[in-house]
């Protein structure tokens, strides 16, 4: 490098660390039935109108809808998806399709899908289809369009298709390769064109079961009976590699699935399983429920009992509530921060008009203290909120989700916040920036917003660097050690109140 006579002044990086970035907290992810969506993938979800145009609406053998709309409501802000269908075995869910021919060979297959996979189930039956000759001149001979109706409402239009497309200058698009594109395709439909087919789909019109519009509808699609427990268990494994920070599976409390969520969370080590007791459990039955999942389960939590909201397509319907609680935790996360426990007056469910079992003081205690099952509750000039929150733990250590979350908010900030110090040498000069620079500025942040216990900074977490826990042979092998420790913040669950008599506070006496 060369440098001007006089002063030049060069920029470098100095002893700056780069900071610690808070780690999401309440991405939830979702294993539901619902109308429709393509079996086996995840959709990163950002409100309950996207919910409804990727998973379709209200199913009365199902909560999937009910969960995600109670999720966004109150105050769920992301949510990751999965469907569980049943595609074989016994009352599987089948896929709506139509042939559309050329007289009389087949010549284009039109499935219900999105995107160039398959849909299934009865939703399928809503979709229709016309076939027009594109109104432009130059095309009209070689090339058609076709439009998509849902519900007898046009949805898509797709122009200037063509079969022969591209071949010995044909105009126009090739069907499959338009509609079935992943990122751009339809979100109705795919459609799949025999290889030896060279003709194109003669117009609806005139089609023997086409309505007033030309339109032709597409028929078989069928509904599942509900999927296994063992199949929506292992439904968890589909979020391996998102970043979700909370779990539910509205659809089953059974043991099975409730195993699965509980060891999916522990597992990764930096999500929470949220579950519900069946829903006709009155609280001794919850309390028991609860008792057969307690021990070190830290990575969990039961809520009880089922909530009664409103059902858009009339009337009103009992749900599990595990869907507005997780909604819950993220606003108490936005509004107050991770280490606040999700209840209390704050922890109010809106859209909860009612709760299936109403229970005294007394057995709230026992259900919480005796099965580490908590209780949502009518709360008189409060409404119905959310009134404990204990994990599935027995050990003092881990009773408190809010511990939990704070817990695993931290591992996650620091496991992203610290990928910078991979490759970096193993010396004092990086143990003091990764203390000093880096690990301490994030405590202090949390620290000074009430995330950990009464205390001075010095008092409630302790960073340890140094060559204790790096000895030599640690750094010969590669090994960088950093220990965190901190006392988090915990709930007053139990409040005591002592009323009691003195004398009075007045006297007189003789001169």
């Amino acid at each position: 490098m060369s440098f001007n006579v006089g002063i030049n002044v060069l920029e470098v990086d100095g002893r700056v660390a780069p900071s610690i970035q808070a780690a999401p907290t309440s991405q939830t992810g979702f294993i539901v039935r619902t109308d429709r969506g393509v079996p086996d993938h995840v959709r990163r979800i950002t409100s309950f109108k996207q919910f409804t145009q990727l998973f379709g609406s209200y199913r009365d053998d199902a909560h999937g809808a009910f969960a995600l709309k109670g999720f966004f409501d109150n105050g769920g802000t992301v949510a990751y998806v999965t469907r569980v269908v049943r595609t074989s075995g016994t009352s599987p869910a089948t896929t709506a399709s139509r042939v559309l021919e050329d007289g009389t060979d087949p010549v284009l297959t039109i499935r219900a899908g999105y995107r160039g996979e398959e849909d299934p189930g009865a939703w399928g039956n809503r979709i229709g289809v016309r076939i027009a000759p594109n109104p432009r001149p130059s095309l009209a001979d070689d090339t058609y369009d076709l439009f998509v109706t849902l519900d007898g409402e046009e949805v898509e239009a797709w122009e200037a298709l063509n079969v022969n497309a591209g071949q010995n200058g044909e105009p126009g698009r090739r069907p499959t390769t338009t509609l079935n594109d992943e990122v751009s395709g339809s979100k109705y439909i795919t459609v799949e064109v025999p290889d030896s087919t060279t003709t194109n789909p003669e117009p609806t019109s005139g089609h023997d079961d086409a309505d007033e519009d030309d339109v032709v509808l597409l028929e078989g699609g069928a509904d599942d009976t509900a999927p296994s427990a063992t199949a929506l268990s292992n439904a968890f494994e589909r979020f391996d590699t998102y970043d979700v920070q909370l779990i539910c599976c509205p659809e089953s409390s059974s043991d099975t699935v409730v195993t699965a969520g509980l060891t999916f969370s522990e597992n990764r080590g930096d999500c929470t399983f949220l579950g519900a007791t069946p829903e006709n459990h009155d609280r001794e039955a919850a309390r028991d429920y609860g008792q057969d999942f307690q021990g070190e389960k830290v990575y969990g939590a039961l809520y009880f009992p089922w909530i009664k909201v409103t059902d858009p397509r009339g009337g009103r319907r009992w749900v599990p509530p595990t869907g507005h609680v997780a909604g819950v935790y993220a606003r108490t996360e936005r509004e107050r921060g991770v280490w606040k426990a999700p209840a209390g007056n704050a922890a109010r469910v809106n859209g909860a008009l009612d709760i299936r079992e109403h229970i005294s003081n007394v057995d709230h205690t026992d259900l919480v203290k005796n099965g580490s099952v908590n209780a949502i509750r009518f709360v008189p000039g409060q409404g119905i909120v959310v009134d404990s929150s204990r994990t599935l733990s027995t050990s003092p250590l881990w009773l408190y989700v809010n511990v939990r979350l704070l817990f695993n908010f931290v591992k996650s900030s620091l496991k992203d916040g610290l990928r910078w110090v991979v490759q970096e040498p193993n010396d004092d000069r990086l143990w003091n920036k990764v203390k000093f620079n880096t690990i301490r500025p994030f405590l202090m942040g949390l620290w000074r917003r009430g995330a950990f216990g009464p205390g001075s900074a010095d008092e409630v977490f302790t960073i340890k660097i140094d060559e204790e826990n790096n000895p030599p042979e640690n750094i010969q092998q590669g090994i960088f050690t950093a220990e965190v420790y901190f006392y988090p913040s915990r709930p007053a669950e139990t409040v005591i109140i002592t009323v009691g008599q003195q004398e009075g506070g007045g006297s007189s006496g003789e001169s």
